[in-house]
């Protein structure tokens, strides 16, 4: 258990802004806020605006939803904008305690826009615990090239997290985690997206770490197809499909997701995805291993910007071996008080069915400003 623990302080590194509660406040298709066609990163005007009107609980004054607290001004061609962090986690069974506080990141981000082109790019450094590697040099997150090729399409080439499933803040989820779409796992891409009236679909294909060593580029080629329908105006309901192969492994992932309203107040959010892996030895493909991960949360809107909810996360890396169960179960409470401004508390109690003795309790705080 206490490589687990270890592992935890450091995949709470890197995450990425995007609230899919929206999407019951009539918000299906993420670019009604961000310039990523999946959500994430950098906001449009109209974005920002809706951190103030719709998402906060204060407004504080007209035009604090601007760039850096109002300090900065967006025009037609750039928008600016960037993310701060900071995170106290703490984590204990029956053999080891741990606790630590770090900034998880700092950035600016910037996105250019010509004729129907836009160029994005963050520039920051690298955060997380002291033992992280080459942590305090620079990192780009993000950098690509997004082409608004008509007002239903979008091709974007770049360094960029592939889309998968639902693009939510927490990549440290089992179900992002454990299928490599979890922190610094961003890889150069080519993208193409098609908007419809009630329905979206993405492709993509990973281009691997084009400025990595051979030796040290171990990184998945693949082809990722998500299909997203728009129910009602209030739910998305959504399925993924993965094929890639790296130099140690090939897979297959099936995946299902959908975020829908729940009653007047409430919200739900659920991901499950089937994985079938056969690793590679040499010219040998090993024997094929089903594994299965998910990840649900249900939440109460308390009052604006105050969002109370339960959460319950699952993976099993093999079917056929039910003491690689992992069942977690916890509870949170996300507050919005003013534009740009979160703060974040969660607890869960993390049960691993080889050990069902010995769970682990894990909890954190966060606070994270998208300037």
């Amino acid at each position: 258990m206490k490589t687990s623990l270890t592992l935890l302080v450091l995949i709470y590194s890197v995450l990425t802004f995007g609230y899919v509660e929206n999407v019951t406040k009539g918000y299906p298709n993420c670019m009604a806020c961000h310039i990523s066609p999946n959500g994430g990163g950098i906001l449009s005007d109209y974005g920002r605006s809706l951190s103030s009107e719709l998402m906060s609980t204060w407004k504080v004054y007209e035009g604090f939803e601007k760039p850096f607290y109002g300090l900065g001004e967006n025009t037609d061609n750039i928008k600016l904008g960037g993310q701060y962090r900071k995170i106290q986690v703490h984590a204990e069974n029956d053999q080891i305690e741990l606790q630590r506080e770090f900034d998880m990141q700092n950035n600016f981000e910037f996105a250019m826009k010509y004729m129907e082109t836009f160029l994005v790019g963050t520039i920051g450094r690298k955060e997380g615990p002291e033992e992280t590697p080459d942590r305090g040099e620079f990192l780009s997150e993000r950098h690509y090239v997004l082409w608004e090729s008509s007002d239903e399409t979008r091709l974007r080439v770049g360094k960029f997290r592939q889309h998968f499933g639902i693009n939510q803040p927490n990549h440290t989820r089992l179900v992002k985690q454990s299928l490599g779409f979890g922190s610094n796992s961003e890889t150069y891409n080519l993208e193409f997206s098609k908007y419809f009236e009630d329905a979206e679909i993405n492709t993509s294909t990973s281009l691997g770490k084009l400025f990595s060593k051979e030796d040290e580029d171990d990184a998945q080629r693949n082809f990722v197809f998500n299909y997203t329908y728009y129910a009602s105006g209030s739910s998305r309901i959504g399925g993924s499909f993965l094929v890639g192969k790296s130099e140690t492994y090939r897979r297959n992932i099936l995946g299902v997701n959908a975020i829908f309203p729940i009653g007047d107040h409430g919200v739900g959010r659920s991901e499950v995805n089937l994985e079938k892996k056969n690793t590679i030895t040499g010219d040998e493909l090993g024997p094929e291993v089903s594994a299965l991960y998910g990840d649900h949360q249900y939440g109460y809107k308390v009052f604006k910007g105050g969002l109370a909810y339960l959460i319950f996360e699952h993976g099993q890396s093999n079917l056929d071996d039910h003491e690689q169960l992992i069942t977690s179960p916890g509870l949170g409470f996300q507050f919005l008080p003013i534009p740009h401004l979160e703060i974040q508390l969660e607890y869960q109690k993390r049960s691993y069915h080889v050990d069902l003795d010995n769970p682990e309790h894990r909890s954190f705080a966060l606070v994270h400003l998208y300037h």
